[in-house]
């Protein structure tokens, strides 16, 4: 693999753009470049880079190169109804959906009610009774999840082979977990029960691995693949749960837009490894 690279961002992921412009331009012999859609175009009149590394944008723009997850891979994994209609169908293990909320029936409670578009926790609603399902969807959810409790939540970071890359459909052998991160509590005293959502606000946060059994990160990884595979990206983060009990994974979401800046994890360095790698990896800096 020869020539420049642009790292693609907009958003939310102009820090983790940053960054991974930042740490491939350390790693790759030749010029790297990233920004916003609107100056991609500009760069593009002067000299078109090889490669497009394309974080979380859906915005269409005139490129016939290669690009590292196209706006449509990107499209089917940010719109979530859609991604969770793709793993029922590709038969990834996941919680069960409910298209809509008259569908959730007394026996199905309690349900997650959540939006197409979501992020940071945000458009959720924990339905009790079908009331409270039909308040969350006047209140805008767009469909509603099986409730899984006493569950350990990873993210799995998963990457397309190099053989695989550029083929119009992929099996789940074609893709590899690069790295693990289990989401753990480290707020003062213990978890709030009330406050179902693990989230930083909260007081989760995604640490390395940490101390499990071989066959539950192997079943947790093998489901990312899954869905990942499912959507047909080159790469995402994929959030795992892991219920305890039946030893049974379920894929809530794949992320497009990882988190990349955060300079006590190497998580970017991985990423740009892996990126450089798929795409060839001739042009790539010796580190000390």
């Amino acid at each position: 693999m020869s020539g420049p690279l642009f790292v693609l961002y907009q958003n939310s992921g102009v820090y983790s753009g940053r960054a991974l412009r930042k740490m491939l331009s350390g790693m790759h012999d030749e010029k790297v470049l990233g920004g916003y859609p609107n100056r991609f175009a500009s760069i593009l009149r002067k000299s078109p880079p090889s490669y497009v590394i394309n974080l979380g944008t859906t915005e269409e723009f005139p490129f016939d190169g290669g690009i590292v997850n196209p706006r449509e891979m990107v499209r089917a994994a940010s719109n979530k109804k859609q991604a969770r209609i793709s793993f029922q169908e590709a038969s990834v293990p996941a919680p069960k959906l409910f298209l809509r909320g008259r569908e959730v029936t007394k026996a199905d409670l309690p349900v997650i009610g959540r939006t197409s578009y979501h992020n940071k926790g945000k458009g959720f609603w924990f339905c009790k009774t079908l009331d409270d399902v039909q308040r969350a969807v006047k209140r805008g959810a767009t469909h509603f999840l099986e409730f899984v409790p006493q569950t350990r939540e990873y993210r799995v970071h998963t990457f397309c082979k190099r053989k695989a890359f550029g083929k119009e459909s992929r099996e789940t052998n074609d893709y590899v977990s690069v790295k693990l991160a289990e989401k753990v509590w480290q707020g003062k005293n213990r978890p709030d029960p009330a406050k179902i959502q693990k989230n930083h606000e909260f007081g989760w946060v995604f640490l390395g691995q940490q101390d499990r059994r071989e066959e539950e990160l192997d079943v947790v990884r093998y489901a990312a693949k899954q869905a990942i595979a499912a959507l047909g990206l080159d790469f995402g983060a994929v959030d795992v749960m892991y219920k305890i009990k039946d030893k049974r994974p379920y894929v809530l979401e794949v992320n497009s837009t990882p988190s990349l800046a955060d300079d006590n994890a190497n998580t970017c360095e991985v990423y740009a490894s892996r990126i450089l790698s798929m795409l060839g990896g001739k042009n790539v800096k010796k580190r000390a």
